[in-house]
């Protein structure tokens, strides 16, 4: 592929698929979305894309198109399920491909997005990177010599489901004292819900969500305070593994929930530089990501983009 060319970055989500013309140096140089209509099926949704690609192709050569879909895929581009999209082994690069006459690259949205950050983000420059997004669920990738771990399963970064807590609460995979089960957003909701039944007060009785949780923590409310620190040593506890197998350059937070900034971030270190061993905790950089809703299409053009 030339350096130099641009590539086709879709972000496939649940409700919108957001499409960009992306140069090998991470520029946008335009873009488009529509709402993503999942009940058009793949085929559909296919079809979508490729108008979206021929709206983009400005006729000056393109090294392809990339795309990340919120799911777990396959070496072949097999969409092995897709949650949002009622997805169940669809293959879906190859219904893509019939569709466009360009090379196709297909991955997990959680993989492109750290790709992103460790080529034109915060991580930009670095050797290795790892992400978590905090959200409604706690996904992860890593990025290792500036390309995305897949391991044997092609299924690697799956962060949010390390045990952290063995015998702990049960996990949307049915594995017990997952990650994702005691630091995610509704994880998060749980906690206070539970102290306000134990008789605990809150300013956020109300209106429970992690944003208005994070918000009355900053503000010193006690039950938030106290939710919001625990959410974080889990964190720490996962990041200090991380650091302890791998000693990346960068781990990169994004998603919903790292927007409570240093609210979260504080009691994130403090776990971290507890629970990691002497001497390595200073060679992480631990940072919010920076390229929010961009990350998506960045990353997925950088699957077809030589740099």
């Amino acid at each position: 592929m030339n350096p130099g060319s641009s590539a086709i970055g879709v972000d496939l989500g649940g409700t919108f698929i957001k499409a960009a013309r992306i140069t090998a140096s991470g520029t946008i140089e335009a873009q488009t979305r529509r709402p993503t209509h999942p009940e058009s099926g793949p085929e559909g949704i296919a079809d979508s894309i490729a108008e979206m690609a021929r709206e983009l192709n400005d006729g000056s050569g393109l090294a392809g198109l990339g795309i990340g879909v919120p799911g777990v895929t396959t070496a072949e581009g097999v969409v092995v399920i897709a949650p949002n999209l009622d997805w169940h082994h669809i293959p879906f690069k190859q219904i893509l491909q019939n569709r466009i006459d360009l090379p196709v690259a297909i991955d997990n949205d959680a993989n492109v997005a750290a790709l992103a950050e460790a080529r034109a983000g915060v991580g930009k420059g670095c050797n290795t990177l790892c992400f978590l997004t905090l959200g409604t669920g706690i996904g992860g990738a890593v990025v290792l010599n500036g390309q995305i771990h897949h391991g044997a399963s092609h299924s690697a970064g799956e962060i949010g489901h390390m045990c952290v807590l063995p015998g702990g609460p049960q996990c949307g995979c049915g594995n017990l004292g997952c990650l994702e089960a005691l630091t995610s957003g509704p994880a998060m909701v749980r906690l206070v819900q539970k102290g306000l039944e134990e008789g605990q007060k809150s300013t956020v009785s109300s209106d429970l969500t992690p944003e208005a949780i994070c918000n009355a923590a900053a503000g010193g409310d006690s039950l938030c305070t106290e939710t919001v620190q625990q959410v974080g040593g889990y964190l720490g506890i996962a990041i200090a593994n991380l650091i302890n197998v791998l000693s990346p350059d960068v781990i990169a937070i994004g998603g919903g929930i790292s927007a409570a900034g240093n609210t979260l971030m504080h009691p994130i270190l403090e776990s971290t530089r507890e629970h990691t061993l002497e001497g390595l905790f200073e060679h992480t950089q631990i940072v919010l990501a920076t390229l929010g809703n961009d990350a998506g299409s960045l990353g997925a053009a950088f699957l077809v983009l030589s740099i």
